[in-house]
């Protein structure tokens, strides 16, 4: 089966595959755990298992997709994109410490976010970020997302104070 591979002048985002399990474990880190509540770093079994979903969601057309950001030859980490109806798809990204603060995601972004909406019957992105997320929340705004409110409980799992940020429809 063949997935988009979305291209920008620097990065390269493509379905992760059973080979970049090892690439995307290294990249694993203490600020990716914070963010997303690790309590450490992701044993190689749920690796398998999101990679696993991931292209189980492509293959079926299902409601999320998952791209791993290349960056040259690194895997520089990861962003997806679900829709969960009602007009909203909410994006997530996580960039690896050796791609950070190289405008890795900041390129990424409207890259799903076109996919998206050339692709789904949405009238918005949405990104739920950590109100102390400073970098994250700069890299929305950086790409055309502007805050709208607290985030409600319903739309995240963690545990901070989450905020809404979104991007309409061009």
């Amino acid at each position: 089966m063949t997935w988009p591979v979305l291209t920008g002048p620097r990065v390269t985002l493509k379905v992760l595959t059973m080979a970049d399990i090892d690439a995307w474990m290294a990249g694993d880190d203490e600020e990716q755990q914070r963010w997303f509540e690790a309590p450490g770093p992701a044993p190689r079994e749920n690796v398998v298992r999101h990679v696993e979903q991931s292209r189980n969601s492509w293959a079926t057309s299902g409601s999320k997709r998952h791209w791993a950001i290349w960056l040259e030859d690194i895997l520089a980490g990861g962003i997806d994109i679900a829709n969960r109806g009602s007009g909203d798809a909410y994006l997530s990204y996580v960039i690896f410490p050796p791609s950070r603060r190289q405008a890795v995601a900041t390129e990424s972004i409207p890259l799903v976010t076109t996919w998206a909406f050339t692709t789904w019957p949405i009238t918005r992105a949405v990104a739920i970020i950590d109100e102390l997320n400073t970098a994250s929340r700069a890299t929305a705004e950086c790409t055309g997302f502007h805050f709208e409110a607290a985030a409600d409980p319903t739309e995240h799992t963690e545990s901070g104070h989450m905020l809404r940020y979104v991007l309409p429809r061009p």
